[in-house]
């Protein structure tokens, strides 16, 4: 009792000086009074949390005690930790059990509290991810310490978010591993009587401490039957995988946003072939479509080989080209590539005979504009941008694997919609 009314007390004085403070000085303006009540409210909000746990005791229960997994414990001391929270550094007084040589201690306070292992709360925690998963950890750090009474390193930050990535990722490999050696069935749809199941994939190259490596990054969403119609409840996932682990993600993925469930599943990619093995794998009634932007850039090769690179005549030669692409479908350029070949000796030309001879039966444009399908894999192309390469392809940086892969599974969960409900498994005032 005499806590809370120090408590009381000093939430009055700190008010009080306010009042005192800005009464005296009559000219100072809007933004002086909100900064300096926002430092007295952290304050008292510190000053709270700080004695509500004190009252709370040190969980002190006896010399001797019985922990939950059936262990001896003597008592020996009460110590104190600090705790790193949104409204300052707490410190909160434990009682410490001794319990027995070589198998360590055990603080009754720290497991009735929930505390993290980290010295920093997890709403801090939370705070440390949402600054990482958009910046450098160093310019993270320091956002946090402007935003917050919180002093943690640029390292501290990038060990604890990268922390939370790794649990993301073991818990992945974990459920994917469970379902492919039915241990477990796959979970039901999250979305149900989906019309048109839209899945693409492509990769981004990542720079690493041992090169460049390739990130394959999927997109899944649906759409109604509308002309023109927008990409519903869009989804990602980014992994350093090879074809065979991906697509077990992929099927995981697919079958989780109803799209395996779906009136009609299209994939629309690119041309490169292990997209198309995995496809033929995992839903092979799937529609293919290869993606109309990357057919056209092989006929702009074509077109600047043969006229010179940005002339008048090339560009003549590629809009000729992509118009008969949209209006006849790839079997006819495939056929003009032919006898184009019979006069031209090139490089580019070789390349996308080749290519249209591996995805012809996928460029039937006229009868999927009838349709009204997608035909372009803009949304993973973007994906690969806004979701990969615009966190782990800054200037100057380089990634280990693991980080890079631990990064992008924590930045997901926001991409996804699925911060909150990650976070709430720690903090249960997320999950009312």
């Amino acid at each position: 009792m005499l806590e809370i009314l120090a408590l009381i007390r000093e939430i009055v004085n700190q008010i009080t000086g306010l009042f005192v403070q800005f009464h005296r000085t009559e000219e100072a303006d809007f933004d002086s009074i909100e900064t300096q009540v926002r430092s007295v409210v952290l304050e008292i909000g510190r000053l709270t949390l700080e004695t509500i746990i004190k009252v709370r005791g040190t969980g002190y229960s006896g010399r001797r005690i019985t922990t939950p997994t059936g262990e001896k414990g003597r008592y020996r001391e009460i110590r104190s930790r600090t705790m790193g929270t949104l409204m300052g550094k707490v410190e909160i007084n434990r009682a410490y059990y001794h319990l027995g040589k070589g198998k360590g201690g055990y603080v009754p306070l720290d497991e009735t509290l929930s505390l993290p292992q980290e010295h920093y709360s997890y709403a801090v925690q939370e705070q440390m991810g949402l600054y990482a998963i958009e910046d450098s950890y160093e310019e993270s750090a320091k956002k946090l310490r402007y935003t917050f009474p919180i002093d943690a390193s640029g390292s501290t930050v990038g060990r604890i978010s990268r922390k939370h990535g790794l649990e993301i990722y073991q818990e992945e490999m974990e459920r994917v591993e469970a379902v492919f050696s039915h241990r477990q069935l796959p979970s039901e749809p999250e979305i149900e009587s989906v019309k048109r199941g839209y899945v693409g994939t492509d990769g981004v190259m990542v720079p690493t401490v041992d090169g460049y490596r390739e990130m394959k990054v999927i997109t899944a969403y649906h759409t109604s039957y509308a002309r023109e119609a927008l990409a519903e409840n869009l989804y990602y996932h980014a992994l350093f995988a090879e074809p065979e682990v991906l697509g077990e993600h992929l099927w995981i993925l697919l079958k989780q946003r109803g799209i395996f469930d779906a009136d009609e599943s299209i994939w629309c990619c690119d041309g490169a072939r292990w997209i198309w093995r995995q496809k033929q794998l995992h839903d092979p009634e799937g529609k293919e479509i290869v993606d109309l932007i990357h057919a056209n850039e092989y006929l702009e090769k074509v077109a600047n080989a043969i006229h010179g690179e940005d002339t008048d005549q090339a560009g003549k030669c590629y809009g000729c080209m992509k118009a008969i692409l949209r209006r006849c479908g790839g079997e006819s350029v495939l056929s003009a590539l032919g006898e184009l070949s019979q006069i031209h000796a090139l490089k580019e030309l070789n390349e996308a005979i080749t290519y249209y001879q591996n995805n012809y039966a996928k460029m039937d444009y006229p009868a999927y504009e009838a349709g009204e399908y997608h035909i372009t894999s803009s949304t993973v192309e973007s994906a690969c941008r806004h979701v990969v390469g615009d966190r782990l392809k800054r200037s100057g940086m380089r990634w280990t694997t693991q980080g890079a892969q631990q990064i992008t599974l924590l930045r997901l969960k926001w991409k996804n919609n699925r911060w909150k409900d990650y976070w709430a498994r720690y903090r249960p005032s997320l999950a009312a």
